[in-house]
């Protein structure tokens, strides 16, 4: 593994990133979106410094936020900071077909149809995954969510992958899952149209139909949820009511501290915060 640059010293591009943050007014202005947020909160948009969208950003694209609040993508074996051409690490030829930063901040990837961590080493694979195409989402301290892939029924499964090496079947949904979020204990699932709420030893519960297909969802502060479906992204609150605050298109969503991060198919990345003003609407 060839590592461009330490996470510690990736704050000294953190002025490049915040050189190309535009105004919410002038980044929207040529997008048919509409936004439609609580008072408090604040829109950002990041672009390419060229105007270009990012070659392999789009809501099928591997992306995360890393522990400094760093937006990355996937590009073939390398990580790159959206918005510039920097990679923040490579694998050298190991592909990386997902990643995610757990909730420790150690991050983890999935490579050749295993999971994969980091060492002074070098790469380290773990568990093999069931089929080709898995997902990978943060749970608990020491979780992650692992789902999806290319091969029915493997794909219609979420499991819970422990630092121990022990996997968990927590669910199976007669389609393919699409996104799932939570915490370990209470797991939030999408699936086509469907978004469905499970604990430990409580059934699972149906949280809200869609209009389309639901691709991400992200938990957020005081027990809410955000979801994005192919035209939308909308918010859940701890009562269980929903409402859209972005109309025309969806995208990936990751939440880092206050900030939700939608990233659409366009190239775009849309910053949203702080989230906790949703529940005060």
């Amino acid at each position: 593994m060839t590592t461009n640059m330490s996470f510690r010293l990736l704050n000294v591009i953190i002025g490049l990133v915040s050189a190309i943050l535009l105004s919410p007014r002038a980044a929207l202005a040529e997008t048919p979106l509409d936004i439609s947020t609580p008072k408090n909160v604040k829109v950002s948009a990041l672009l390419q410094p060229d105007g270009a969208k990012p070659s392999a950003a789009s809501i099928a694209a591997a992306f995360d936020i890393d522990p400094d609040g760093l937006p990355a993508i996937a590009d073939g074996t390398a990580l790159k900071l959206i918005g510039t051409s920097q990679e923040m690490l490579s694998l050298g030829v190991l592909p990386i077909d997902d990643f995610a930063w757990m909730r420790d901040g150690k991050l983890l990837l999935i490579t050749q149809s295993h999971l994969a961590s980091l060492s002074p080493k070098g790469v380290v694979l773990s568990l093999e995954l069931p089929t080709a195409g898995m997902r990978l989402r943060p749970a608990g301290n020491n979780t992650a969510y692992i789902f999806g892939g290319t091969s029915e029924p493997t794909n219609h499964t979420v499991y819970l992958f422990a630092r121990d090496q022990t996997v968990t079947k927590l669910a199976s949904l007669p389609s393919p899952v699409t996104a799932v979020a939570g915490d370990g204990t209470t797991t939030y699932i999408a699936s086509d149209k469907t978004i469905l709420r499970t604990a430990w030893n409580q059934p699972p519960r149906l949280l809200l139909e869609t209009r389309d297909p639901v691709i991400s969802l992200e938990v957020a502060p005081h027990e809410g949820l955000f979801y994005a479906t192919k035209s939308s992204v909308g918010y859940i609150d701890r009562n269980g009511d929903a409402s859209e605050f972005l109309r025309g298109e969806g995208g990936s969503l990751r939440l880092r501290g206050s900030t939700l991060f939608v990233l659409l198919p366009s190239g775009n990345l849309l910053r949203f915060g702080p989230v906790e003003a949703f529940e005060q609407r």
